[in-house]
């Protein structure tokens, strides 16, 4: 979780604080390999938002502050699997 947060904290410099957000998380898995897109950016979006707090962008990950989160599939993309997450201000 520490090292998540190491990683992430460069990427989120020019981020103001926000009072609300909705998070989006899009899965580009390695292979055709079924897998739970569910299981996969839950603990993603763990680590993200307690990042966002963490580093001051969010006061909390409370329904407060982070009014909605919604998980999806993107492609198969075997040169650069991840997941991208986008940050919807409210």
């Amino acid at each position: 979780k520490t090292s998540f947060q190491e990683q992430v904290a460069p990427l989120l410099k020019n981020l103001p604080p926000l009072q609300q957000v909705s998070l989006s998380y899009e899965l580009y898995p390695q292979s055709h390999r079924l897998c739970d897109v569910a299981n996969i950016c839950s603990v993603v979006d763990k680590f993200f938002s307690d990042a966002l707090v963490n580093l001051g962008y969010v006061a909390d990950d409370n329904y407060q502050h982070v009014l909605g989160v919604q998980y999806l599939f993107g492609s198969v993309d075997s040169k650069n699997p991840r997941v991208e997450v986008t940050i919807n201000p409210l």
